[in-house]
């Protein structure tokens, strides 16, 4: 008799056998179990509770020895004898908190689709005959949620809108380098999946899908050129770079849908929007568009878009526009904004109060909530600007919520991630000649900045140090922008023209970057630049 591990919670089954983990038999029954480490132990995510057949599994890891009695992480957690049935609870999945909207404006209408007569026409090549609408997708590909909106390319408005999970974070992680090493094994699965997904998705639009006509596609470097079936290995290794920017030729790209396999007109334009350089990709293109950073004024703004890999860019009163990325690692958002983790929390002397996501009981926190507690521990003199706790080396929250000092000034921990944005935003302004107080406006972008408390964030050093009035919280901009180069011709070529003038700064490359990130900014001091010839590098 074979016997199996069970999921009861989803109704699936499958055989086992020994040495796999329980983490491969999730992901081959396409059970939503999150994993945005690539598996690493590191994230904390893939919380299980082992109901039955404890006796047919490893020991627990070191990387467990925190958990619950009875929990184990699904990546750490062995078959070691396949003669016992296994029956496994899933303790985090569900639907991500996504963000769709963003601070939109009507822009001037003039797409490159347009009617002319009774003809559907492309810049100047006609495409179709007339059928009733002309359509067009703005789409963010992002590494852990896609959004859709369908737009009407003759008036400008929006018809619907879809935002979803990518499919991908199932698959294999929720970071760019794991969905690299997973296209190097298996290529082409990841863009063949991703195509599958949207098909399936505009097949529920209401409209006809021969009346869209061109989509924009904007994300990170890796995401954009894994939708367009490119090849991502070089994002993996020095220096960094997509097959794009490698080739010296436009940072852009367009081809057509029946290319790609997309289930709308077969002639339909597909516009890849173009990255800035390296890691900095078209969603931070879409960013600067949307937020004002490609327009001709003397304002000098910053936006940051927080994340695994946070992105920054810095537009100084010339107008010149130096971007940068910094790689934060996943220690800010311990756990996705799934149903049940907190989202917002306050602390007054010993009451500690909190808000999770559907108003349920806490089952962890994600990264706003992070924010909010590092921020309150510094308020209520529970942490010193330096990072340690004043009362032990635990701060609990709930009776199973809780952060450790470890989990603050460890390796990769709270701090190192708060160090790699603070010293991005710092080697950019030394760059410009410019310190905090010279900044007009901070643009914060995307889930993290619009649902982060700016207050706290500054507290911490996460942002600049400027009044709260200067720091705006955009929304997702990226998907602003693509909404823009899609209905606008002219904002499309402002973009395109911008990118080729903004400079990438490599953070690994600047003066004492190591000893700075290690030393200097390892704080959760406010975050105050000032600049003299004086710093390093000037």
């Amino acid at each position: 008799m074979k016997h199996k591990i069970y999921f009861p919670q989803f109704g699936k089954e499958t055989e086992i056998s020994k040495g796999r983990t329980v983490l491969a038999y999730a992901k081959e029954l396409g059970i939503p179990i999150n994993s945005s480490c690539g598996g690493l132990g590191m994230c904390k995510e893939c919380r299980i509770s082992v109901e039955k057949g404890c006796e047919a599994l490893n020991k627990r890891t070191e990387l467990e020895r925190d958990l619950n009695d009875n929990e184990r992480l699904a990546c750490q957690t062995i078959i070691e004898d396949s003669s016992v049935d296994v029956y496994v609870k899933v303790l985090h999945y569900g639907y991500l908190q996504i963000l769709a909207k963003g601070k939109g404006k009507r822009i001037e209408l003039n797409p490159l689709t347009r009617r002319v007569g009774n003809k559907v026409i492309f810049e100047n090549k006609e495409i179709d005959n007339y059928r009733g609408h002309i359509y067009g997708i703005a789409a963010d590909i992002g590494t852990t949620t896609i959004a859709l909106y369908l737009m009407d390319l003759e008036n400008g408005d929006c018809i619907c809108t879809d935002a979803f999970e990518n499919p991908q974070r199932i698959i294999d992680g929720n970071n760019v380098i794991s969905r690299i090493m997973y296209d190097r094994k298996n290529p082409g699965k990841l863009h063949k999946n991703l195509i599958s997904c949207i098909n399936k998705k505009i097949r529920e639009m209401p409209c006809d899908e021969q009346e869209i006509y061109e989509m924009v596609v904007v994300g990170n470097s890796t995401m954009r050129d894994i939708f367009f079936d490119l090849d991502v290995q070089t994002l993996g290794v020095t220096p960094f770079k997509s097959v794009t920017e490698l080739s010296k030729g436009p940072a852009f790209l367009n081809k057509k849908a029946d290319e790609l396999s997309l289930n709308i007109h077969k002639n339909a334009n597909i516009y890849g929007a173009p990255l800035i350089g390296s890691h900095v990709g078209a969603d931070t293109t879409a960013v600067c568009l949307s937020s004002g950073l490609f327009n001709t004024s003397n304002e000098i703004a910053m936006a940051i878009d927080i994340g695994t890999n946070g992105e920054i860019a810095l537009k100084s009163s010339n107008g010149k526009i130096i971007v940068t990325s910094c790689a934060a690692g996943s220690a800010l958002e311990p756990m996705p904004a799934l149903k049940g983790t907190i989202q917002k929390m306050s602390l007054n002397n010993e009451k500690i109060e909190w808000k999770t996501i559907g108003d349920i009981e806490p089952i962890g926190i994600c990264g706003s909530g992070i924010i909010d507690l590092l921020g309150e521990l510094i308020k209520n003199k529970k942490m010193n600007e330096y990072g340690y706790l004043t009362d032990g080396k635990i701060f609990k929250i709930t009776d199973k919520i809780r952060i450790t000092q470890k989990e603050i000034k460890g390796e990769n921990g709270l701090m190192w991630s708060k160090a790699a944005i603070s010293l991005g935003i710092k080697a950019l302004l030394e760059k410009a000649g410019m310190g905090t107080n010279d900044l007009d406006r901070v643009y914060l972008a995307g889930s993290f900045g619009t649902y982060i408390n700016k207050e706290n964030a500054r507290r911490i050093g996460l942002v600049p140090a400027v009044p709260l009035n200067k720091i705006i919280q955009v929304g997702n901009a990226a998907a602003e922008g693509a909404k823009e180069m899609l209905l606008s011709r002219k904002r499309r070529k402002l973009a395109e023209k911008s990118v080729e003038k903004a400079q990438h700064i490599d953070l690994a490359l600047i003066p004492n970057y190591g000893r700075r990130l290690m030393l200097d900014e390892q704080n959760f001091k406010e975050l105050k630049f000032k600049w003299s010839k004086s710093q390093p590098g000037n």
